[in-house]
């Protein structure tokens, strides 16, 4: 999973919005991604606004890297909790699957 640190600005705390401009993701979906994934972020309220740091970003980059290749939420918790680094792998065959279900459907 790559990830470019260096896109993220150097700062502090991320507000929700603009966490949600650096990550492309609208405001309702990363609060039901805190949800979800409540024990991978240390959300920090601020004038009781949610404040996000740079690790925070880098858990919903990979969440929203994950949820892109179609996995769901119970799959990326597993895959957060192992810290699975054989990620690209799995990823590649649920793809291959997905590919040969679609040609015996057809």
């Amino acid at each position: 999973m790559k990830i470019n640190l260096e896109s993220l600005p150097d700062q502090k705390y991320f507000s929700m919005g603009e966490t949600s401009n650096l990550l492309g993701v609208k405001d309702h979906v990363l609060r039901y991604w805190e949800k979800a994934f409540k024990n991978y972020f240390s959300v920090k309220r601020i004038s009781n606004r949610r404040m996000f740091q740079k690790p925070d970003l880098i858990t919903f980059l990979k969440i929203k890297e994950l949820s892109e290749k179609g996995l769901n939420v119970k799959a990326i918790k597993k895959i957060l909790e192992e810290g699975d680094l054989s990620l690209e792998l799995d990823v590649e065959i649920i793809e291959s699957l997905k590919e040969v279900l679609k040609i015996l459907k057809a």
